[in-house]
């Protein structure tokens, strides 16, 4: 049944970007009124210019989007610094090495809300990182509904006076092939719902993709040295994200399993088919399991947390310490919430600054030993049957 549902979804994506890259606007006005029931959308409806900062009375979101802000421009400042922009190398009669190039062009797809819209969040996560990077232009999306004065103020407190309000599979295709109104882009970061995530993987290779993101996931690792409250809330808080979001307790003592399964029995039963809850004690084991979930997220609220820290090498994210909470992670700690989910923290990286760089294999052959090189390279060639590669180095 999932194979059947998840075929329907794919050849309804393939549909709609065709039907974006043949007809542009047209049809983003037309999946617009279908999909966010906005009947009177039109052209001039697609591309919001923010002409001034929105007046804004809640201090305390003002104060708190400051301090987000101020803590994700220092992190990935900081990685910016920490890594080299070009190096090289010699031996053998070259020089080589790399050098890093931030892609012109990102497309930033914020989605919509469980619970609502505003997930201004995840424009800090990508935004300030694309920035730091270089991008010369940043182009963000969402659908509609989203644009309220909380999201307007973030934006242009984020240095961006545009913002193009098309959400789903549909955005994805506008950034990938552009249109008259829409920017095309050579990149596409940020987290979306099964249609945004199969409208990307179709389209890499047209265009850069940060990652197919899926449903949220945590695994929280506990035992008695925390209340049985804080790894309650912890499973959920991931819970709520999506109804397909994904939370493990690995309950490290029989005390705190029971409270916490007893707990959720009783007082969150709605969440119960989201939370599987795992009893072992043995330390390799239960760094076993994480490595195998790979989690999005991985908070450990037990006093053995040290040990597991060292073992674990794949997690999008690890919280940990007296207070840990991938929440945190969701807004003020610093490092981008977009992380890799579904097991594929195994081969990949949450978004960085890095992300958004290519990297350029730079090549320098001196004439030192150019006879040996040529000589080489020649033999090389002739056994591939390449022709022309082999007269070429015969040159020198």
């Amino acid at each position: 049944m999932k194979k059947e549902l998840a075929s329907n979804i794919s050849k309804k994506v393939e549909k709609i970007i065709s039907n974006v890259k043949k007809f542009g606007d047209i049809s983003l006005i037309s999946y617009t009124k279908k999909f966010d029931g906005i009947k009177n959308f039109t052209k001039k409806d697609i591309k919001f210019v923010i002409k001034k900062l929105p007046s804004i009375k809640d201090k305390e979101f003002i104060e708190s989007l400051q301090l987000a802000i101020k803590n994700v421009k220092k992190f990935h400042t900081i990685e910016y610094r920490n890594f080299k922009k070009i190096w090289k190398i010699r031996y053998t009669g070259i020089e080589a090495g790399q050098k890093f190039v931030p892609v012109d062009s990102v497309g930033v797809y914020i989605p919509g809300g469980r619970y609502g819209f505003n997930y201004i969040s995840t424009l800090l996560m990508t935004v300030i990182p694309a920035k730091i990077a270089g991008v010369r232009k940043i182009v963000v999306v969402t659908p509609p509904n989203n644009v309220t004065d909380y999201f307007v103020y973030t934006v242009y407190k984020l240095g961006i006076r545009e913002i193009y309000k098309i959400g789903g599979a549909q955005a994805i295709a506008a950034l990938a092939f552009g249109t008259n109104t829409v920017p095309k882009v050579d990149m596409i970061v940020g987290p979306g719902n099964v249609w945004v995530t199969e409208a990307k993987r179709q389209l890499i290779g047209q265009v850069g993709i940060d990652l197919l993101a899926g449903p949220s996931e945590v695994v929280v690792v506990g035992d008695k040295s925390y209340a049985a409250e804080e790894i309650i809330y912890e499973l959920v808080a991931q819970a709520e994200h999506d109804k397909n979001a994904k939370s493990f307790f690995i309950a490290m003592d029989k005390e705190i399993l029971n409270k916490v399964r007893n707990f959720l029995n009783k007082e969150l039963k709605e969440y119960s088919s989201q939370i599987s809850i795992i009893y072992e004690s043995n330390l390799e084991k239960i760094c076993e399991i994480i490595n195998k979930i790979a989690p999005e997220h991985l908070t450990l609220l037990t006093k053995k947390q040290n040990e597991i820290l060292k073992k674990v090498k794949n997690a999008g994210a690890i919280f940990y310490g007296e207070v840990p909470s991938a929440v945190f992670g969701d807004y003020i700690a610093g490092p981008s919430h977009v992380l890799p989910t579904s097991g594929s923290a195994r081969f990949s990286s949450g978004l960085s600054v890095i992300s958004f760089f290519k990297k350029i294999s730079i090549v320098k052959v001196t004439k030192k030993e150019i006879n040996k090189l040529s000589q080489s390279a020649s033999k090389l060639a002739e056994i591939e049957g390449m022709f022309w590669h082999k007269k070429r180095v015969e040159t020198y």
